[in-house]
């Protein structure tokens, strides 16, 4: 090979070194940029949106249901408290039947005596009559007063009951929030902890990364040596010795040694460089190639575990998502029954108001009847005082007055009693209503966040998918830069290792240079040549590198310039 063929190789090489350390530049930036998003991280945002969610809506719940099993208790206390004033009204009335029946047979008798008295009985028979009808009556509507009083209790009872049911449904909801909330917590948090192992072990890929950078530092001082090397290399020349001129071929031939000699040192530095370079890529590429080995079978486990359809596994995540989204349906109808037994419990209320005002109604039907007795009661009296004929029936006549008498006052004191408990229940009934209004309203927005949440689930159960069907760990292309970098790197050790071997190409040129050299001295027999072409001085004037000035000083034998550091670049 000939200085001709060596520097185009060393350009050729120049070059490629030069295209390498650029790719690279632009290389590293890419793998160190995080603003692109993986699979892995999209993934973990969206359990963390899925996990805020959980808790907005599990709290929303919490808050809802805390202590509601005794949230009505004050109202129930006061409302059995009224029940049991109402047996009071219950004794009013059925004195009150009972004197009437009692008076029906009074009366029954009182005719029979008035229909064996004749034609002087018949006035006070009709008035007795008058007073049957009367007792019939009001003994009718003590009955009804009565049923009135047990549908009213009926109705109480129901009430009970249909609470009972919301607290059932209450307790089956919040069970069913608390199961459904912790499904979701226990699928974020298994599926999240692998993530966060493999996201810590990827964090550590950027550090090598960001150290194997410094291995382009030396980038410049090898571009500058390979410049001055091609510098030497073209000042070379064909050298023919021609008889007369040996002193010329001689010349050359010494100045072709020097540049040799002074391009092989200089080549020696780029290789050395080109060597450092390659070491702190390696040493650190070692590092991030050990991590991409590390990360890929766990990416493939966590596939195999939470994603792969064909495997069976308790932790799959689509699984265990339509398993939520199945037990959410249940409560969502849920939902339906608690605000069903929360509207019947409503209508329940307002039913009971109604009974007791019925109830009063039939009361004050009650009422006229016991003063129409009062004034046949006196009508009795005068026609038993004016008629002898009937004085048999003088103690019934007080019987009788004794009876209306007690049912008068039984009346009065149920009244009272009655006014009183209607007032009191309608009071009690409708805070009860409002109070159940209330929680129908937060129930409401119970519902509405749980539909909300299960919104947002679908969201991100659609989102899992798109993910799921390509799950990578890595930023889009990371991958493929690092195996587009590990080719560079193979190939600056490749342009390394023929730099080397050029070394030693130019070594055997220069000792053929050397060796004509000898021979042209022994034709004209001198033993020593000096050097009488001074553009080895004029050529070092170019270089911008204080060290290879130094060398080719002394090679040359002459000085360069003062002010300069060993290795020292001289930027222009």
């Amino acid at each position: 090979m000939n200085i001709k063929d060596i520097e185009n190789q060393i350009q050729t090489y120049t070059d490629r070194t030069e295209d390498i350390f650029l790719n690279l530049a632009e290389k590293f930036p890419l793998l160190l940029n995080k603003e692109e998003s993986s699979s892995m991280d999209k993934l973990l945002e969206l359990f963390d949106v899925l996990d805020k969610a959980n808790n907005g809506a599990v709290g929303q719940e919490a808050a809802f249901f805390k202590n509601y099993d005794i949230k009505y208790s004050p109202l129930f206390d006061a409302l059995n408290k009224h029940i049991e004033e109402l047996s009071n009204v219950n004794d009013n009335v059925q004195k009150i039947k009972d004197n009437s029946e009692e008076m029906e047979l009074i009366a029954l008798n009182a005719m029979v005596i008035s229909i064996k008295s004749g034609e002087r009985g018949r006035a006070f028979s009709s008035i007795t009559e008058s007073l049957k009808q009367l007792s019939t009556d009001m003994n009718l509507y003590s009955n009804k007063l009565l049923d009135e009083e047990q549908q009213l209790l009926k109705q109480i009872n129901t009430l009970k009951v249909v609470f009972d049911g919301i607290l059932d449904s209450q307790k089956t909801l919040s069970k069913a929030g608390t199961s459904s909330s912790g499904d979701v917590t226990r699928l974020i948090e298994k599926a999240s902890a692998p993530l966060g192992e493999i996201k810590e072990v990827i964090n550590s890929v950027y550090g090598p990364i960001q150290k194997a950078m410094e291995g382009l530092q030396y980038q410049d001082i090898i571009r500058q040596a390979s410049d001055h090397i091609l510098l030497c290399l073209k000042e070379t020349s064909t050298v023919t010795v021609i008889n007369g001129q040996e002193e010329t071929a001689l010349d050359s031939l010494t100045f072709n040694i020097q540049l040799l000699r002074l391009a092989s040192l200089v080549l020696e530095d780029v290789c050395r460089d080109i060597k450092k370079s390659i070491d702190i890529f390696k040493d650190n590429w070692i590092k991030v190639s050990e991590t991409l080995r590390t990360v890929e079978p766990k990416r493939l486990d966590y596939i195999r575990r939470f994603m792969d359809k064909q495997n069976i596994s308790e932790d799959n995540i689509n699984d265990n998502m339509s398993k939520i989204n199945d037990r959410f349906a249940a409560t969502m109808k849920q939902f339906g029954v608690y605000i069903a037994n929360q509207k019947n419990l409503e209508r329940n209320c307002s039913g009971i108001t109604e009974k007791a005002l019925q109830m009063y109604a039939v009361f004050e039907a009650l009422k006229p009847i016991i003063d129409r007795l009062h004034h046949v009661r006196i009508l009795q009296q005068i026609e038993v005082a004016k008629n002898p004929a009937i004085a048999a029936v003088k103690d019934s006549v007080i019987d009788m007055d004794n009876l209306i008498s007690s049912a008068n006052d039984s009346l009065d004191e149920m009244q009272d009693m009655l006014n009183s408990f209607i007032g009191s229940i309608k009071e009690l009934l409708g805070q009860f209503t409002l109070a159940i209004r209330d929680d129908s309203s937060e129930m409401n927005k119970v519902r509405l966040a749980k539909n909300s949440f299960f919104n947002e689930f679908h969201v991100v159960q659609a989102e899992l998918s798109d993910i799921l069907g390509s799950f990578n760990v890595f930023p889009p292309g990371f991958e493929q830069l690092c195996i587009s970098v590990q080719i560079k790197l193979d190939e600056l050790e490749s342009i390394y290792n023929n730099l080397r071997s050029i070394i030693v190409e130019m070594a055997e040129e220069k000792m053929k240079l050397e060796g004509r050299k000898f021979d042209v001295m022994a034709r004209i027999g001198i033993s020593n040549w000096e050097l009488k072409d001074s553009r080895l001085k004029e050529l070092v004037e170019h270089f911008t590198i204080a060290t290879h000035k130094e060398e080719a000083g002394e090679i040359g034998n002459f000085g360069v310039e003062d002010g300069l550091e060993a290795g020292e670049i001289t930027f222009f």
